[in-house]
């Protein structure tokens, strides 16, 4: 989701529709792609994202519509380009990392798709979505018969962060229970930089 602002009065969405893009405020073009976000219109919130992104090409955001749109109208390879160009200006965007990742994800690129989840985990352990996503799609790509693998090598690290990916990789990912994901998230953004750093050196190994 477009982190924006509540939809604009119908005075104000006439007024902005009326207006040419370099006489938009910031806070108008933020307003305006929220609204065309809740209603579905993708078609018309990136061609709303492009004019933002001609007269504000260092605003991170107007890349962020852009990659959010693209993404909806399955149109992947366009969807990475705008959400890099979102994370050129803004690279600790865990948002926009999230969706980049999902962009890979959704056109078959999963190691890229894992990469862009570690990173945006990195940035922020305790963003839950991106963890989520780094399961769903460690699953997707290796089945059951790969999650083990993995656990197997992480138990030789610790035994404990072995079992909490088994719950995140398996059972969250078979269940979409977000509650048996929980416990699992706690422990895995609870570590400290070189164990999370060591655990993805194990888990990219079988990817």
């Amino acid at each position: 989701m477009l982190q924006f602002a509540c939809a604009a009065p119908g005075y104000a969405r006439e007024a902005l529709e009326r207006s040419e893009p370099a006489e938009v405020r910031q806070a108008d073009w933020l307003v305006r792609a929220a609204d065309l976000e809740r209603q579905k219109d993708w078609p018309g919130l990136l061609h709303w994202a492009r004019q933002w992104a001609r007269v504000e090409p260092g605003n991170a955001t107007a890349w962020f519509a852009q990659g959010r749109a693209y993404s909806e109208m399955k149109r992947y390879p366009e969807a990475i380009e705008a959400y890099r160009r979102n994370l050129q200006i803004e690279p600790g965007d865990v948002y926009a990392l999230n969706n980049l990742g999902n962009a890979y994800r959704d056109g078959k690129r999963f190691r890229e798709a894992m990469t862009a989840y570690r990173d945006a985990v990195q940035i922020n352990p305790d963003y839950i979505p991106a963890w989520h996503n780094l399961g769903l799609t460690f699953y997707a790509l290796k089945g059951a018969a790969g999650v083990t693998l993995a656990i197997q090598q992480l138990s030789a690290s610790d035994p404990d962060l072995a079992e909490a990916w088994s719950k995140l990789a398996i059972e969250f990912s078979l269940s979409r229970d977000v509650r048996v994901a929980q416990k699992a998230i706690g422990v895995l953004r609870g570590l400290d930089p070189d164990k999370r750093q060591r655990m993805f050196e194990i888990l990219f190994v079988n990817v």
